[in-house]
Order: C-alpha cells, then sequence, then structure tokens
C-alpha cells in the first residue's frame, strides 16, 4: 500500500476528494430526496456515473474520462437547481405556490457539495496522477 501511494501525484488525491464529494452529495440528495418526495433518477445516475469514473481514474490513466465525470458531476448540479426553480421562485416572492421555499437552503447546500465535485474534477483533468 505503501509504494502505491508513493507514486501518486497530486492529481490522484484531487480525484479522490473529488469522489468524496460526490458520495456525499449523492448521499445528501438521496437523503433530502426522499424527505422532500423528490428523487429523480437522472441526478442520481449522474453521480453516480461521475463517482464511478473517479474510481477508474485512481487506478488507471484514462485522459476522456476527465471530461465524463466533470460533463456528470455538471449535469447532475444544473439538473438539481433547474428542477427546483420553482422553490427559489416561492422563495423569493414570499409564498408557496410553484415549489417549497423551506427547502431553498438544502437545495444549495446540497448544490454547493456538487459545485465542489465539479472544481475538483475540472482541476485534476489539467494534473498528473502518478509521477514520473
Amino acid at each position: 500500500m505503501k509504494t502505491f501511494l508513493s507514486t501518486k501525484a497530486v492529481g490522484f488525491y484531487i480525484v479522490v476528494l473529488a469522489a468524496l464529494a460526490g458520495i456525499v452529495s449523492g448521499g445528501m440528495f438521496l437523503m433530502w430526496g426522499k424527505s422532500a418526495g423528490a428523487s429523480p433518477f437522472l441526478i442520481v445516475a449522474a453521480l453516480g456515473l461521475g463517482v464511478v469514473c473517479d474510481v477508474i481514474l485512481m487506478l488507471k490513466e484514462i485522459i476522456w474520462l476527465n471530461l465524463i465525470v466533470s460533463v456528470s458531476y455538471t449535469y447532475a448540479v444544473v439538473k438539481l437547481i433547474t428542477d427546483n426553480v420553482g422553490s427559489f421562485v416561492d422563495k423569493y416572492q414570499g409564498i408557496n405556490l410553484f415549489g417549497d421555499a423551506g427547502q431553498v437552503d438544502t437545495i444549495i447546500s446540497i448544490s454547493i457539495v456538487i459545485g465542489i465535485a465539479v472544481f475538483l474534477s475540472f482541476a485534476a483533468g489539467f494534473m498528473k496522477r502518478v509521477k514520473e
């Protein structure tokens, strides 16, 4: 194990952090979605695809997987926000008409964690994961 980690560069650890952010955001979304009655399959699938590709990137240097990871996490955060735009409208207007204004803080916190995964996956795409 020590020899495995000694050959890894900074990009490897960024991929690990991106995968952890993807797992945490997926857990947050599933817990919130169950209580709020909203659990779109596409968001869960996009987060899952990102995490699986991150795990593959930890083991192998496949350049084009960086693109898939970044796109899947970005899709998940954009879909989450656009699916719940009615809640943001209700929060702004001060009434509950299109969504649930009380859910906006949770939606924002989940979006921030997914955004961290997006940022880390973008950064990891520009870095080597194995020392030369």
